[in-house]
């Protein structure tokens, strides 16, 4: 009965050897490939030295003393029975091995599963390098865009479109129409004739005449039609414009601006005075802004330029002195820790009352 017994647990022994080496670890080394290819031990086990520690692979733990500070560097000992460190870690290495392969081949599933597949992240910051993409930081102000008190039904990605070069021609000494035509060119290319007639009706107001509707019965964006998406686009670039343009005459009351971000509110406000508190007395353009978080301020015109920042939300202000009546100042408006172009504005001093 024992000679049975045992004869069954060296054939298992070999199966399971069998199973570890058949076939070869990615990871391993050059030499344990090579110790790999070799044929597998023969079924007449010796009661050698050499193979005795062969029967003696179990699930046992290693011995804790062998893993001791300069265990490795003590010199080699024969192996007694019972004290097989060696043969016990190369058999762990290799088990581990071939169970990792086998897990990556073959992946286990989950009880509710009847096929492998492939789940979303479960948190969004972990796909997504931030929270607030740069494309949409300054895109909120769409809520604001309006044709007096009702709103322009245009998508999101529509304003985004327009608030580049809407932000560049704010700049420009061109009159109101062309600004508003080159503005929406790149959505509807080649079309520049209808855009310029349907800049006209927008700056005259009458924008019945255009698609025989009011602003207010205009569909939404996706389905209106290609005359309706100009009348929109077009209507909306005005918007975008004369929110980017603060005139401030001099002596006046400030000039305000609200821009609706993802991160909140700021709010802008401009002023030019023709004698400051200075002795002695210059005009000067001042500008204070409000930041929902963490930002820089930079107004500059010419050989002159004024900035300020601050890591979190709350209070900046720059001022210019001896400002040119009737010249364009460009005030850049930009979020710390966002790649987001900065949002432009225009500030232009007047001597108009």
């Amino acid at each position: 009965m024992n000679n049975e017994t045992n004869r069954d647990a060296e054939a298992f022994e070999r199966h399971f050897l069998d199973w570890i080496l058949q076939a070869p670890i990615p990871n391993a080394s050059s030499e344990d490939r090579e110790n790999l290819s070799e044929p597998p031990p023969s079924e007449e086990w010796d009661d050698t030295e050499e193979n005795s520690g062969v029967e003696y692979w179990e699930w046992d733990e290693p011995d804790p003393l062998y893993y001791q500070a300069g265990a490795h560097n003590a010199p080699a000992q024969p192996l007694t029975i019972g004290e097989i460190p060696t043969v016990q870690d190369r058999f762990q290495t290799l088990l581990k091995e071939r169970l990792r392969a086998e897990i990556e081949s073959n992946p286990p599933l989950f009880p509710w599963e009847t096929e492998l597949k492939s789940y979303d992240y479960d948190y969004p910051d972990d796909a997504v390098p931030q929270w607030v993409p740069p494309l949409h930081l300054w895109t909120p102000q769409l809520q604001n865009i309006r044709w007096g008190r009702l709103p322009i039904p245009i998508a999101q990605g529509v304003f985004a479109q327009l608030l580049e070069p809407c932000q560049e021609l704010v700049m420009s000494s061109l009159r109101e129409g062309s600004k508003l035509v080159r503005a929406v060119n790149s959505l509807f290319p080649g079309q520049s004739e209808e855009l310029n007639q349907l800049a006209g009706f927008v700056l005259r107001g009458a924008t019945r005449g255009i698609t025989g509707l009011e602003v207010e019965d205009l569909p939404n964006y996706s389905e209106a039609t290609t005359d309706q998406q100009m009348l929109m686009s077009l209507l909306a670039a005005r918007e975008i414009i004369e929110s980017l343009t603060l005139n401030c005459p001099v002596n006046q009351p400030p000039v305000s601006r609200e821009w609706l971000t993802a991160l909140g509110s700021l709010n802008l406000q401009a002023q030019y005075l023709s004698n400051r508190n200075t002795e002695p007395p210059r005009p000067c353009l001042r500008v204070e802004c409000e930041f929902p978080g963490g930002g820089s301020l930079e107004l500059k015109g010419g050989d002159a330029e004024a900035t300020a920042q601050r890591p979190n939300s709350g209070h900046l202000s720059v001022e210019l002195f001896d400002p040119q009546p009737d010249k364009t100042y460009a005030l850049e408006v930009k979020f710390q820790n966002f790649d987001a172009r900065p949002l432009m504005f225009a500030i232009r001093p007047t001597l108009a009352g």
